[in-house]
């Protein structure tokens, strides 16, 4: 007889937690954790940035993570205005891992063919570059509007 009354429980229970688990952020804690995201992602990319400076070939195959970190910040809860604008930015960094996905496999021991690669990889980071920096803009503006620091976020920053 117990087990009868207990279902019913255990079932409502499993609703409200299932349920409670799909629920977005309110906006407050969905602003918060954007920026801790986007903090922890961007010291990550300045600390990959540093570590290939004098490396190009590890700079190269570093761009595909970049664009996956950042591609992967949540954005649920954020205000539609922020989201939009992060969704802006993300797509210029999908384009400029794009740019970077042809390319052959570089040898440093090979200056030349590597003169020759970023040569004429160079036009396509250019053009993702300039397409990159009003979407910078757009999304620094509206970031101050939340408290956020948004500036260094342009690709080629």
């Amino acid at each position: 007889m117990k087990l009868i009354h207990t279902i019913p429980l255990i079932v409502a229970t499993a609703f409200f937690a299932l349920t409670g688990c799909n629920k977005a952020p309110d906006e407050k804690t969905a602003i918060a954790n954007f920026k801790a995201e986007i903090e922890s992602t961007t010291k990550w990319m300045e600390e990959k940035q540093k570590a290939t400076a004098t490396d190009p070939v590890a700079g190269i195959a570093m761009m595909g993570e970049m664009v996956n970190k950042f591609k992967g910040i949540k954005t649920d809860g954020l205000p539609a205005d922020l989201k939009a604008a992060w969704g802006e930015m993300t797509a210029v960094f999908a384009e400029l891992g794009d740019a970077f996905k042809g390319i052959p496999k570089l040898d440093a021991s090979k200056p030349e063919e590597m003169n020759k690669t970023m040569g004429d990889l160079k036009p396509k980071m250019m053009a993702v570059m300039a397409k990159g920096d009003p979407v910078a803009k757009k999304l620094e503006e509206i970031g101050k509007k939340y408290g956020l620091d948004m500036k260094n976020l342009a690709p080629g920053k």
